[in-house]
């Protein structure tokens, strides 16, 4: 057919991003719509919600919502720049980081071109890379505990160096699906020598919030000091504004300028506009909340160790653990109303990833349903 002669063959053949599966779509596939309570801890989302006070507000703005999103973020970017203490000229903000990864493919990746990250790692950048031609390289983090360390990277640069040159690479710090990260001093290792060498650094801390070790780093901080680091920040997990997408960029002016330049029209809703600034006006509040989340997770790192069930130690909302036949125990799981995430879908094949309730019942739920189900397994095996 001559339509497909027209059609970009890697956009056609492209490998699409395999999403949670919603908690409506298991209600409707398994549960016929009954009326039955699902547990959704596939796409560590921040389970407490929003917070009643933004949504009182957020019920007034809908009242504008027949117009136009003010395409400049006038407010939301001064919010910004005066939060994080950076210049508006060093600021994007897209419809969630992953838009604003692609953008950021559009601005520095051509065919051809080599990325580097530890793998795994969250699967749009796999996913971009292909869209755009590039190569997208990895050395592999090494169990029990996936540590993103400064001499792997480095080395393993050295390595590349002599035969190829990496254009861009990637670090995502926590790391999606092992919880794991680089420290601050590691960080700032790379990052010399990134800059020495000419290598674009895309810093990802979606997760930054949860992070409780006292060497984490803060990329913002980092950022004035090396123009070569894209650091990547989200309000969908800490802020519980997921369904609202909105994602940041910072880096040195000339990238956001390009990125601004192709950034589409109107690409930040109203609602997710106000939302981020009634958010960053509470964000002790915010903040406090983090403190059950991580108490959350080290009460599930004894009920793992008290079942035998070996786990990576995180350092976000979320926990990687390792089970046989990983795609039974999902499956049945759901039979049960849990949706969890097979770390498969992640190149993390043996692992199901499972986002950490602040809501002590909730993560007993999910113990008591992982029970049934790997008792079943045993007594079937």
């Amino acid at each position: 057919m001559w339509i497909e002669q027209y059609i970009d063959r890697r956009a056609y053949n492209l490998q699409r991003y395999k999403a949670g599966k919603p908690i409506e779509e298991i209600k409707r596939e398994i549960f016929g719509n009954k009326d039955v309570r699902i547990l959704k801890l596939a796409s560590n989302e921040n389970l407490f919600g929003v917070d009643k006070e933004i949504l009182r507000k957020l019920k007034k703005d809908l009242e504008g919502v027949h117009y136009y999103p003010d395409d400049s973020m006038y407010y939301l970017l001064h919010k910004l720049s005066s939060f994080y203490g950076v210049d508006i000229d060093n600021i994007t903000v897209g419809n969630g980081v992953v838009e604003i990864i692609r953008y950021i493919f559009h601005v520095l990746v051509r065919e051809g071109d080599n990325l580097f990250a530890p793998h795994p790692t969250f699967a749009i950048y796999y996913i971009d890379s292909n869209l755009f031609g590039a190569n997208f390289l990895t050395y592999n983090l090494q169990p029990p505990n996936y540590e993103i360390k400064a001499d792997d990277i480095i080395q393993n640069l050295k390595k590349m160096e002599k035969k190829t040159k990496v254009k861009v690479l990637v670090i995502c710090s926590p790391n999606n699906p092992t919880g794991s990260i680089i420290t601050n001093s590691e960080l700032i290792e790379v990052l010399k020598y990134a800059l020495e060498k000419e290598i674009i650094v895309i810093l990802d801390e979606a997760y930054f919030e949860f992070v409780d070790h006292p060497e984490y780093h803060d990329g913002i901080k980092l950022f004035k000091n090396f123009e070569n680091v894209i650091v990547l920040r989200t309000f969908s997990k800490v802020f519980s504004l997921a369904g609202l997408r909105v994602g940041i960029a910072v880096s040195n002016k000339h990238i956001i300028k390009a990125i601004n330049n192709i950034r589409l029209p109107f690409n930040v809703n109203t609602l997710a506009q106000k939302a981020v600034i009634y958010s960053l006006e509470i964000y002790p509040k915010i903040l406090r909340r983090i403190r059950k989340i991580i108490k959350e997770k080290y009460y599930l790192y004894k009920r793992f160790e008290k079942i035998g069930i070996e786990y990576i130690p995180t350092y976000s909302n979320f926990i990687a653990i390792k089970v046989d036949d990983h795609m039974r125990v999902y499956n049945d799981l759901l039979r049960r109303g849990i949706i969890v995430r097979p770390a498969s879908d992640m190149n993390m094949g043996s692992y199901i990833r499972v986002t950490i309730s602040p809501f002590r019942q909730d993560n007993e739920l999910f113990i008591e349903k992982l029970g049934e189900v790997l008792g079943a397994r045993s007594s079937s095996g």
